[in-house]
């Protein structure tokens, strides 16, 4: 990018600025850097601080605010890098959690299927003991008539 020149006023004086940025912001820098040394000259009585000492203070609060930011950005750096690792972290946990609710989705439906294997067993047990219990009753039935039949036979004469 070219040299850009500008023409500024401030604090009362004309200066011509030289500069890599655009008009606009050369024009920016100098308005705001009138408008402090307009502020710091309001402070103190008419005359008694000269140009020169106005601009010196300006200078350094303009560079106090400077530092100021340069550490809140320095600041938020950390806190970024610092939410970046948080932020892995949680990813890897997430990724964890992910495969552990796979795993035991799989481990719930293979107990599904067990189950049900183990239940259609035992219906075709409760239907065997259901035949057995028939067939004890039949031959409880049996046994009676058996019985009847002997003692019939026993109180009969030709025992």
């Amino acid at each position: 990018m070219e040299n850009n020149r500008v023409k500024v006023k401030i604090y009362g004086q004309y200066y011509t600025i030289a500069g890599n940025h655009k008009e606009e912001f050369i024009m920016r820098v100098a308005t705001y850097v009138d408008e402090k040394m307009k502020e710091l000259g309001r402070n103190f009585s008419a005359g008694s601080q000269g140009a020169g000492t106005i601009a010196v203070l300006t200078a350094l609060n303009i560079a106090d605010e400077h530092l100021t930011l340069m550490d809140s950005i320095q600041g938020l750096r950390e806190d970024k890098e610092q939410m970046e690792k948080e932020r892995g972290h949680y990813m890897h946990m997430w990724d964890e959690a992910k495969k552990s609710y796979a795993h035991y989705k799989e481990s719930a439906a293979k107990f599904s299927e067990e189950r049900e294997v183990k239940e259609k067993k035992i219906r075709e047990l409760e239907e065997k003991c259901k035949e057995l219990e028939n067939t004890f009753y039949d031959l409880q039935m049996e046994n009676l008539k058996l019985k009847g039949a002997l003692r019939k036979y026993m109180e009969s004469d030709e025992f």
